[in-house]
C-alpha cells in the first residue's frame, strides 16, 4: 500500500483525523488500518455512551477544551443524522453536609469551562429525579446526554468513506521498518503517520522516538445493567464528591434507551485487551503491567497503588450495589444481576513524576503525530479534538517538521 496520510486506529479519534484530514488535503489520499474488522471494537465503541458536559475536568486541560465544545457537536452531529440522543441530563448530588462544598467546587470548575450548571434545592432535585438521595442541594446540568457509540462510529465511518477516506480492517500494524511499515497484510508507504491505536499508542509512538517517557496501565471499567424498565430513571445522577479524581466514582448512568447501568468498576487490567478472564492470554503484557504497577507503588505512585489494591478489595457486586444505594432509592441486587460489556481505557503513566497522566497527550514532527492517552471523556471530545489534532498537523508540515 502507497498513501499520503495512514492512520492507525478506527476508533472516534482514527475515523474523525482521517475524514478531517481529507477535507483539508483534498487531493491527498488517506487511509486507515485496523486489526479488527471493523471499527470501534475497543475503547470507542465499548464505552458506556454518556455524553460528558464538561463541568468535571480543570479549565487548563485539553479535557475541558474540547469537552463542552465536543458535547453540542456530538449532539448536534446526532440530530442531523437522525442517530439516536437521549438529552437525560445529569443531576450531581451532595448526600450530607460534607459534600455541599463539593458542590461549591463543581460549580466553579463549570464557570471556569463555560459549562451551563443550575444550582437546585432538594425538592426541585427530587422533581427531576425523584429516586436521587438529596442532601439540602444539587446541581443540574441540562446538556450531559446519551448516545450508542457503536452506531455513531458507524455513521462517521460512512462520512469519511464518503469524502474518500479509504478503510482496511484486518491489517495490523506489527513494527516500522526504515522509512516503511510493516503490516499483517503488506509494507506500507507512508508520507506521514497518525497514530489513534489507543490501547496501543504508546508502543507505537516510541517506536517513531516519541511518548518516551510513558508506560502503559490498562484500566478496565465494567458496569452492571439494570433489569428495570426504561423511565426508572429520568436522568443521569453522580455525586459531587466522586469528581476530584482521576476517575468518577460510581454513577448512574442512562443508556440511549433510557435503560440505566451503575458503574464504572475501576480496576487495572493485566494485559491490554483482558476483557474476559484469561482469554487473550498475552505475557509479556502482563508481566510489563504487572512490573509498571509495582515499581511505581514502591516510588510514591499512590494513585497506581490504590487502582491496583482495588482488584482484591471484596466482590465488585456487592460494592456497586452499596455505592448506587448511597446515590438513588430502591438500587435493589435482584435488579443489578448482569455485567455490560467491559471497557478497557488507554491510561498512561508517567514514569517521571509517578503519576497517572490525567490529560490527553499529542506529540508529533513533520513525519508522525501521536494521539495518546485517549481516556474519558475522548468519545464526547471526538470531534473538536480530531480537528486539534490536524492542526497540529498541518502546522509540522508547513513548518518542515519543527
Amino acid at each position: 500500500m502507497k498513501t499520503d496520510f495512514l492512520v492507525i486506529g478506527a476508533g472516534v479519534m482514527g475515523i474523525n483525523v482521517a475524514r478531517e484530514l481529507k477535507q483539508r488535503f483534498a487531493d491527498a489520499s488517506v487511509a486507515v488500518i485496523d486489526k479488527e474488522n471493523g471499527c470501534g471494537r475497543h475503547s470507542s465503541g465499548r464505552n458506556v455512551g454518556m455524553l460528558d458536559a464538561g463541568f468535571s475536568w480543570p479549565a487548563d486541560s485539553l479535557k475541558a477544551r474540547f469537552c463542552k465544545e465536543g458535547n453540542e457537536q456530538l449532539s448536534r452531529y446526532c440530530e442531523d443524522r437522525k442517530l439516536a440522543l437521549n438529552r437525560c441530563g445529569e443531576l450531581v448530588i451532595a448526600r450530607d453536609d460534607d459534600e455541599l462544598s463539593s458542590l461549591d467546587g463543581v460549580q466553579r470548575r463549570a464557570e471556569s469551562n463555560g459549562v451551563e450548571l443550575e444550582t437546585v434545592t432538594a425538592r426541585e432535585a427530587k422533581e427531576i429525579e425523584p429516586r436521587a438521595r438529596v442532601h439540602e442541594q444539587a446541581l443540574f446540568s441540562p446538556t450531559s446526554a446519551a448516545v450508542d457509540p457503536l452506531a455513531v462510529l458507524q455513521q462517521m465511518e460512512q462520512d469519511a468513506r464518503s469524502v474518500g477516506v479509504k478503510f482496511h480492517y484486518g491489517n495490523s500494524y506489527l513494527r516500522k521498518a526504515g522509512d516503511e511499515l510493516i503490516a499483517t497484510r503488506g509494507t506500507i508507504q507512508a508520507g506521514y503517520v497518525v497514530n489513534c491505536a489507543g490501547l496501543h499508542a504508546d508502543r507505537i509512538a516510541q517506536e517513531f522516538g516519541f511518548g518516551t517517557r510513558y508506560r502503559m496501565l490498562p484500566i478496565k471499567h465494567s458496569y452492571l445493567e439494570s433489569s428495570e424498565p426504561p423511565g426508572a430513571f429520568r436522568t443521569h445522577i453522580t455525586a459531587a464528591s466522586e469528581l476530584s479524581g482521576s476517575y468518577p466514582g460510581v454513577r448512574i448512568v442512562l443508556g440511549v434507551d433510557g435503560r440505566p447501568r451503575l458503574g464504572p468498576e475501576v480496576k487495572p487490567a493485566l494485559w491490554r485487551e483482558q476483557y474476559h478472564g484469561a482469554e487473550g492470554f498475552q505475557p509479556f503484557e502482563m508481566s510489563g503491567v504487572v512490573k509498571l504497577g509495582l515499581s511505581q507503588m514502591f516510588q510514591g505512585g499512590k494513585e497506581i497503588c490504590r487502582a491496583c489494591l482495588q482488584r482484591f478489595r471484596g466482590k465488585a457486586h456487592s460494592r456497586l450495589i452499596a455505592a448506587g444505594s448511597r446515590l438513588a432509592e430502591g438500587i435493589s441486587p435482584n435488579d443489578y444481576r448482569d455485567w455490560a460489556r467491559p471497557e478497557i481505557q488507554p491510561q498512561l503513566v508517567d514514569t517521571e513524576t509517578h503519576r497517572l497522566v490525567a490529560d490527553f497527550v499529542v506529540e508529533g514532527d513533520g513525519k508522525s503525530m501521536h494521539v495518546l492517552n485517549t481516556v474519558s471523556p475522548a468519545f464526547t471530545c471526538g470531534l473538536p479534538f480530531a480537528r486539534y489534532v490536524c492542526e497540529q498537523i498541518a502546522d509540522r508540515i508547513d513548518s518542515g517538521g519543527d
